[in-house]
């Protein structure tokens, strides 16, 4: 693996810093896949798993929340990540440390050190697995953030995707509940719902994607799925009929 073909998730939420260290990955030939300053903003772009590596702000917004997207790096995407801070106390090093990071990278960071820590850590990350064995990331789940915790959402039970400005609105069946990420429709099934599942879904019109697994009904332009109704535009009729194997 070269730096050329590196892709990374930057999570920083000091404007002035993220600017730094795209621009020095970018002279470096790594790829930014993605720039977040807010767990909230974080969250789809770790369920995306377009990345190799995270560099990670520890206290985002002033908190330590950091240590607990790293956390969900390390249980859930089984990731490498980098730590990132400007300052590190005893005890935010102590917590830090159970979240098992690759690296370390104290703020102004020197661009030479960026580069060598990014392969170092990718490296130690790959020597760390046993031999022979491959890492599965969980691709049948994904988390949101709700208050202080993480709810975890099985996308078995995701029974559509409604479109809401610059928000996605998620309806499970599990607990007959909706919960928002912040992305739009198109980039929610482009990148969050994992390539393996998108076959599972389908796009009813411009604002609704619907799991086909739920679909009890199709009459006319109207679905029913999940205890839901959608209707269906003519732009998107033809391949719906395709993926529920309506022949006629």
């Amino acid at each position: 693996m070269t730096q050329d073909n590196i892709s990374v998730l930057l999570i920083e939420d000091e404007e002035v810093w993220a600017r730094t260290m795209q621009k020095n990955l970018a002279d470096f030939g790594f790829e930014v896949t993605a720039v977040a300053s807010t767990v909230e903003e974080a969250l789809p772009a770790l369920n995306a798993m377009d990345y190799d590596i995270v560099l990670l702000d520890i206290h985002l917004n002033g908190v330590n929340s950091g240590i607990e997207l790293a956390k969900l790096l390390h249980t859930h995407y089984h990731k490498p990540f980098i730590f990132v801070t400007s300052s590190l106390n005893s005890h935010s090093l102590q917590e830090a440390i159970t979240a098992k990071p690759s690296a370390y990278l104290i703020k102004p960071i020197n661009p030479a050190s960026l580069f060598v820590t990014i392969h170092s850590a990718i490296n130690n990350f790959q020597q760390e697995q046993p031999a022979g064995a491959t890492v599965e990331n969980n691709y049948d789940s994904f988390f949101i953030k709700q208050g202080n915790k993480y709810k975890k959402i099985d996308w078995k039970d995701v029974i559509c995707l409604i479109s809401e400005k610059n928000y996605t609105r998620v309806f499970t069946s599990r607990d007959n509940s909706e919960y928002l990420i912040r992305s739009s429709l198109q980039k929610a099934m482009q990148y969050i719902i994992p390539a393996s599942l998108r076959s599972r879904f389908a796009q009813v019109n411009r604002a609704e994607i619907v799991q086909l697994s739920y679909v009890e009904e199709l009459a006319g332009d109207v679905l029913k799925a999940g205890n839901k109704t959608f209707y269906i535009t003519e732009a998107y009729h033809k391949d719906l009929k395709k993926s529920l194997n309506i022949i006629s």
